[in-house]
């Protein structure tokens, strides 16, 4: 019976859980999903555990029936502004006669993690920008490669202990056992660039509610990663603040009649919208909507231009921007982009995936189905999913010493 995994993105605005069958090497294939509202979750970080917990548990279960199978294990999606990346260097010996190994990379990888940390911090990632063997340089792939001494070039990602603690335990609950923490913005971009982008130079922009991550890719590899603490929440707050509409209210007007250029909206139409104080609808000219968003927008896209200035990386990313999240859907935010900074935008949306609905071919899905396409580069394709049974924890400590008495 061919294998599943599944994946677990939890967002300040919505949960989605999908899951995927093992089709064969390099290729999953979409049994089923579901999507739930979030709760408990304030700018990407777990704020009531239960209220959290029950919104995962709401998205799984959709999932399980429309899979008509269960979850024991899930890669799951992390953001919000306590995560921090750092660049660190690795070095390992290989041994005389030997060419680099997988265990050689991992090993590499290990000593890249020895990197002083606040004791309230916790690594999530290790990502290689690139390797070296011996004088040989800028190397993505070294396994297979002859040579003496083994280095890595990576940035470490890590994140607050509390709130990566406290995301596991509302997953777990569920009796799910969680094998992957992903960093969001590395996961919606295997969803939505290119290679050719990746290669050249590119900034994944993903919008989620709470939070903006940036994730720049050079080379082929991430090269800097960070997180701005505005999402479309923000938008929509603007909106109600300056029409004196509850939020509701306003998120459905941003989502019916939204834009992000005033100009492009017509000065004579007129929209309404519940607001406090009135017995009915009242009407608001649909520009003076348009003028709240794109007031926001621009200090949104400002604020992306500030931390690419602040990466060192400013002008090194001709294939521009790629964005994605559900904000990244307002009418008008790909022309304002490309306005601001002078560079190509486009909107991503998610691929890769067989038998993928039309549902999920948005950009607010790009995480969730990045995820599943991260656990298929990075677990399938090194043979990791051979064994997919879950393991009692004391088997888990026998199969690793096996492993240490093995030569390598």
């Amino acid at each position: 019976m061919a294998d599943t995994i599944c994946a677990i993105d939890v967002g300040t605005t919505k949960v989605c859980a999908i899951i995927a069958e093992i089709a064969g090497e390099d290729k999953l294939e979409i049994v089923g999903y579901g999507r739930a509202p979030s709760d408990g979750m304030t700018k990407g970080v777990v704020t009531n555990v239960a209220a959290a917990t029950a919104a995962i548990g709401q998205a799984v279960e959709e999932a399980e029936q429309a899979a008509d199978r269960s979850i024991g294990r899930a890669y799951v999606g992390i953001a919000g502004s306590h995560i921090q990346a750092q660049p660190s260097k690795g070095a390992v010996p290989i041994g005389r006669n030997r060419v680099v190994a997988a265990e050689d990379v991992a090993r590499v990888k290990e000593a890249a993690r020895a990197i002083a940390l606040p004791h309230n911090r916790e690594i999530i990632h290790v990502v290689p920008r690139s390797y070296a063997v011996d004088e040989q340089e800028d190397l993505l792939e070294p396994i297979g490669m002859h040579g003496f001494r083994l280095a890595v070039d990576a940035q470490v990602i890590s994140g607050a202990t509390g709130a990566v603690r406290n995301l596991l335990r509302c997953v777990q609950t569920h009796g799910i056992e969680v094998e992957e923490l992903v960093l969001e913005p590395l996961a919606a971009g295997e969803a939505v660039l290119t290679e050719a982008e990746r290669d050249m130079g590119v900034v994944a922009v993903d919008i989620g509610g709470g939070t903006t991550d940036l994730a720049m890719f050079m080379k082929g590899s991430l090269w800097h990663t960070v997180v701005v603490d505005v999402g479309g929440q923000h938008l929509t707050h603007d909106l109600a603040v300056g029409l004196g509409a509850p939020f509701e209210a306003a998120e459905q007007l941003k989502l019916r009649f939204g834009s992000a250029l005033a100009s492009r909206v017509p000065p004579d139409q007129d929209v309404t919208v519940d607001v406090f104080g009135e017995n009915g609808p009242h009407t608001v000219p649909r520009q003076l909507v348009a003028e709240i968003l794109e007031a926001r927008a621009e200090e949104m896209i400002g604020l992306v231009l500030r931390e690419l200035k602040r990466s060192g990386y400013d002008g090194l990313t001709p294939a521009g921007l790629v964005l994605t999240g559900g904000s990244a859907q307002l009418p008008g935010l790909r022309e304002l982009a490309k306005q601001m900074t002078q560079l190509p935008v486009r909107v991503g949306i998610p691929a890769g995936l067989a038998h993928m609905p039309p549902e999920l071919r948005t950009p607010d899905n790009a995480a969730g189905v990045g995820l599943l396409l991260w656990a298929l580069h990075n677990q399938w394709l090194s043979g990791d999913f051979s064994d997919r049974r879950p393991r009692s924890p004391f088997m888990e400590k026998v199969m690793r010493w096996l492993k240490n008495l093995l030569p390598g």
